[in-house]
């Protein structure tokens, strides 16, 4: 038997052990409800056929769930809010199973305004929940991102520089470990594996609840306007500009969208202001603004999540990432690189990018609340996204080879314009980049350490389908 094949059986008596402990909650092959479940990610790239889909509605259901893992050997992918789009972090084919979290959706605020989160909840129920108790949480810009893997990618914030990532409001854990056990993980107790679960990603177990701050309620005033992209030299310096002006201000957010045919300008200020900050007043006044996709608005967090979220069409998608400095001059030699690289793949689909700032004030905020593991350099800093969307499995290779070209090249000339920054940002990277190395060498020898000590057989590394793995970072 090939190690396919193998693979393939191991995963058919995985299913097969849990169907009687789990009733109704594995959906397999022949099952009605199974193109349902196949199709759920929000990426067809991730529409694989796994041989069932197992739905716990408890931590107790996990551990059963990861018993059954252990003793047949079975291959296996966890997803919460499946909008991962790399194949095998949050899918599986039929070499393995898929573990979707999505039942443990409880939420449950107490009195310490800790809010404990089933970590199968999207972040769009979440933001309700405390809207109605006029409070609000430093969690994901789309009501359909998932908490978990939003919370152990680290987590970009609409206001990073107010409270830091999503990762660093983590007060607790509770995580099912490789030994089928339930800990809490926090400053008092395993204190060295909440650490790593701040942006460490799934290589210490399986996370069932986040017990997470809350805040009072934030006043946020947001527009998004659209601008015409044949004046990108002047965007482009406005947004370094405004990137500035965030390490004075912690009160500030913003992102830059860029698409072939249109420029998006987020702007958003975390308080109700009669008069708008100086600092958007470059935006305002370019001949270049076409229109307000989002005209200016006094709301709440849930009031600017739900106003910049959209609606996704079907499509395969993939992601890729890099940090770097800031510098508007270097934003322009990306911006023409992007340009370039449009025009020679065509039937590559939509390629499109983000600008997304994280301030020294965020990094700083994150160190006061016990630190998280990404091991950033403390310089006023951009992430970049990469996305490529298109149609067709036909159309896989051409795709692939367009975003690839994309970030590489926004990595080379990072080097040559002496912007370079030695991070990836989990949450936004692709399969084949080196995330966990990013974070540098002290990092990843914390997070080895805790790996042997939490999984000493490491379970998590051998039987994952895939995610940002330890085993797996060259």
């Amino acid at each position: 038997m090939d190690l396919a094949a193998s693979s393939s059986a191991a995963a058919r008596m995985c299913c097969a052990a849990l169907e009687p402990v789990l009733t109704n909650r594995v959906t397999l092959r022949n099952d009605s409800l199974y193109p349902v479940e196949r199709d759920a990610p929000w990426s067809q790239t991730c529409w694989l056929p796994a041989t069932c889909f197992v739905r716990p509605s408890s931590a107790q259901d996990v551990v059963e769930t990861l018993k059954a893992v252990k003793q047949t050997g079975s291959k296996f992918a966890v997803r919460c809010g499946g909008h991962n789009p790399n194949p095998g972090f949050s899918s599986s084919d039929d070499s393995g199973i898929v573990i979707d979290l999505r039942d443990l959706n409880t939420l449950h605020l107490g009195q310490d305004g800790i809010l404990q989160v089933g970590a199968g909840n999207k972040w769009g129920a979440v933001y309700e929940y405390l809207e109605e108790r006029e409070l609000t949480i430093i969690g994901g810009r789309h009501k359909d991102v998932g908490v978990a893997g939003f919370l152990l990618g680290g987590g970009m914030p609409a206001f990073p520089g107010l409270y830091g990532l999503g990762a660093d409001q983590i007060k607790n854990v509770e995580v099912v470990l490789a030994d089928a056990t339930v800990v809490n993980a926090n400053e008092e107790s395993n204190p060295d594996l909440v650490k790593v679960l701040k942006g460490g990603g799934s290589n210490f177990g399986i996370v069932t609840r986040f017990d997470i701050q809350t805040y009072p309620q934030i006043k946020t005033q947001y527009t998004v306007n659209v601008y015409d992209p044949s004046d990108y030299v002047n965007i482009m310096r406005a947004a370094a500009e405004l990137q500035v002006s965030m390490e004075a201000d912690p009160k500030i957010g913003t992102f830059t969208y860029v698409n072939p045919t249109f420029i998006a300008v987020g702007l958003f200020y975390a308080e109700w202001v009669e008069e708008r900050p100086k600092a958007f007043d470059t935006f305002f006044n370019l001949k270049s603004l076409i229109s307000a996709a989002v005209p200016t608005t006094n709301g709440t967090m849930r009031d600017l999540v739900l106003a910049i979220g959209t609606d996704f069409p079907v499509a395969r998608r993939q992601y890729a990432s890099q940090a770097s400095k800031v510098d508007a001059d270097f934003y322009v030699d990306v911006y023409e690189h992007y340009q370039r690289v449009v025009k020679k793949y065509p039937t590559a689909g939509n390629l499109s990018y983000s600008i997304q700032p994280a301030s020294i004030a965020a990094i700083d905020a994150g160190e006061k609340k016990g630190g998280n593991i990404l091991g950033l350099e403390k310089v006023p800093q951009c992430w970049w996204a990469f996305v490529a969307e298109w149609e067709g499995q036909q159309n896989d290779t051409v795709a692939e080879e367009a975003i690839d070209e994309l970030y590489k090249g926004m990595q080379k000339l990072s080097h040559e314009k002496g912007q370079w920054l030695d991070f990836i940002f989990m949450n936004e990277g692709k399969w084949t980049q080196d995330v966990l190395r990013s974070y540098g060498a002290s990092s990843m020898s914390k997070m080895d350490e805790v790996r042997a000590k939490y999984d000493a057989d490491s379970v998590f590394q051998t039987l994952q389908q895939g995610g940002y793995l330890l085993s797996k970072a060259v």
